[in-house]
């Protein structure tokens, strides 16, 4: 049932574990250290991982006093009954080992050894014992699978005259119905009869209806198809050269360069966010922390004691548009985390409380992968190619407004940046690219509407290759996350162009629904690309990140769900808007 059971220390070393398959290694529990234990996610119920074709589920349990680990492997496929014998396996365990750990005030590795030597036959017996108790379980009969069950379907005398009686009341009841309808069928007929006799023997003559007006309506206004128009129709249909429609459109541009270019040019300053004073935040009883006086004491934290906190912790991270369930795995991780470490003073609580809070979020905002776009991009010209981002998203969050933002940033460190676009869907996306290409004197490669974004965006690249252009920007058409038809064109693009970089803008200001816009993106990634190796979301782009004040959830739901980094943050509509993550800043932010 238990394919592997293994106890180890917070610092990795392993203490104790038993392999039912010999050839099992330690893949997936390193899997699990890497990717739950070390991003802070240990308030998740397991985690799953594949061995040689088949699925296994990792559960474990901590204990914050001694600095131990105990996790269990079994396959994915057992019933509720084998997963509760599993967890009191795994509870049994922990209490033995424990135990006699604690025996000894001594670490060294002959004392390892000799625990490790007494707990195997403790182990085996701990399994043994529940083993037989599920062997030995009664299966549960039904009452009607019972000696009385059985004899009461067998109906006495007393109950069959019971039945009798009702089936004749069921026989005279349905007579009665029947002769009361025979009655009603009989008064309605001679009342008809009755009628027929009063009304007229034959048809009289017929009288003339009035004719009533109705006024006609206006005649619609023929259309002219022929050329003889007025001088003034004329006028106005005329696009021509002689017209003022170049006029118009240099109008246009320059009200656009006004709104994106205010000062005449761009200046990106520091790109990361300006941090706040860290005097604001040191009041002694400012914030949530300030729950923490009740936890004072020589004694262990237990999740009791830790519950009426953590709730007030969710509730926080909540008003910061964090996601609900997202709020509850950060406030679990927390707590297993804490449970079990002894305390003395409120000083120590809360600090210690606030270092695990602090320490959780800054695992998840930190990324797993460092994209350092710059250097990534000098790589790929060394190769002789130029390096492809492509903007993905739902509509309306500013995917367009971004890449021009991100472009203008490219072009600020002396790169050639040329835009592909791939927004053949929507009216006007090629129209607003020109516009942001001729303000930013970039490239621009497109080819209309209604053709394959795909292709599109593979001619894209092979002119900047040929130009010998830097970076190539790609921007697609914004689709909502149900959209299958859309979502596998998108998937398409991405599988046949395998670009360098792909991001996902998303808005700052929404919550839990910017978790399944993500989720279904990357879902879809996966699903219908035709690569072995599909190309999922590398990093996130948030805008309107100015209009949130403080409720910067949605940073920590994207980040979260999908382990990937927010690399800019839009903070307002000019070209130079625009910043990079500060951790400490967003932190500070969440917990104020």
């Amino acid at each position: 049932m238990i394919e592997q059971f293994s106890i180890f220390t917070t610092g990795g070393a392993v203490l104790w574990s038993r392999e039912l398959d010999a050839g099992m290694d330690m893949t997936g529990v390193n899997s699990l250290i890497r990717e739950i234990f070390l991003e802070d996610r240990s308030g998740e119920t397991s985690y799953q991982f594949v061995y040689e074709a088949s699925k296994y589920l990792l559960k474990w349990a901590f204990d914050n006093e001694l600095g131990l680990i105990f996790v269990a492997v079994y396959p994915a496929i057992l019933n509720n009954q084998s997963l509760a014998i599993i967890e009191k396996i795994l509870g049994s365990a922990q209490s033995k080992f424990t135990s006699l750990w604690k025996q000894s005030n001594t670490s060294t590795l002959t004392h390892q050894l000799a625990v490790a030597c007494e707990f195997d036959k403790v182990y085996d017996a701990i399994v043994d014992r529940f083993e037989n108790a599920r062997s030995k379980q009664r299966v549960q009969r039904s009452f009607n699978e019972t000696k009385k069950g059985l004899e009461k379907k067998k109906p006495n005398e007393a109950e069959l005259a019971k039945i009798e009686k009702k089936q004749k009341k069921a026989e005279e009841k349905a007579k009665k119905a029947e002769e009361n309808l025979d009655q009603r069928e009989a008064k309605k007929q001679a009342m008809l009869e009755k009628l027929g006799r009063r009304g007229r023997s034959g048809p009289g003559p017929m009288r003339k209806k009035k004719k009533t007006s109705i006024p006609k309506k206006s005649s619609k206004k023929k259309r002219n198809w022929n050329n003889d128009l007025t001088e003034e129709e004329k006028q106005a249909l005329d696009h021509g050269e002689g017209n003022d429609t170049e006029d118009a459109e240099n109008k246009q541009f320059e009200q656009h360069k006004a709104i994106y270019m205010p000062e005449g040019s761009i200046e990106f300053g520091d790109t990361d966010d300006e941090e706040e004073e860290d005097g604001k935040d040191n009041k002694s009883s400012s914030g949530f922390f300030s729950f923490f006086k009740s936890l004072a004491g020589q004694k262990p934290l237990t999740e009791e004691d830790l519950d009426p906190v953590l709730s007030k912790v969710k509730s926080q991270l909540m008003s910061k548009n964090v996601a609900v369930d997202i709020a509850e795995k950060i406030c679990d991780s927390v707590c297993t985390v804490l449970v079990g470490r002894v305390v003395g003073t409120f000083g120590s609580v809360k600090s210690m409380v606030k270092e695990a809070v602090e320490k959780a979020l800054t695992r998840i905002l930190t990324p797993k992968r460092v994209i350092n776009i710059l250097p990534d991009i000098q790589a790929a010209k060394r190769k002789g190619r130029p390096y492809v981002i492509v903007f993905i998203g739902v509509n309306g969050v500013g995917k367009s407004t971004s890449l021009a933002k991100v472009c203008a940033y490219l072009q600020s460190k002396g790169l050639s940046v040329s835009i592909a676009a791939c927004d053949t869907f929507r009216s006007g996306a090629v129209e607003q690219l020109r516009t942001h290409s001729k303000c930013l004197t970039a490239r621009l490669f497109e080819k209309g509407y209604n053709r394959d974004a795909a292709g599109v965006a593979a001619d894209a690249i092979a002119q900047a290759k040929t130009m010998k252009d830097d970076v190539v920007l790609v921007d697609t058409a914004g689709r909502m996350q149900d959209n299958a038809p859309l979502m596998r064109a998108l998937a398409k693009l991405v599988a046949v162009n395998r670009p360098d970089l792909v991001l996902f803008v998303g808005e700052a200001l929404v919550g839990n629904d910017a978790v399944d816009q993500v989720t279904r993106f990357n879902q879809a990634l996966a699903e219908y690309s035709t690569a072995s190796n599909p190309r999922l979301i590398d990093g996130m782009v948030l805008t309107k990140f100015d209009t949130i004040d403080d409720k910067v959830g949605a940073a920590i739901s994207l980040t979260y769900v999908t382990g990937k980094p927010i690399i800019f943050v839009g903070t307002g509509q000019t070209y130079s808007d625009l910043k990079r993550v500060n951790v400490k800043m967003l932190i500070r932010m969440l917990l104020r």
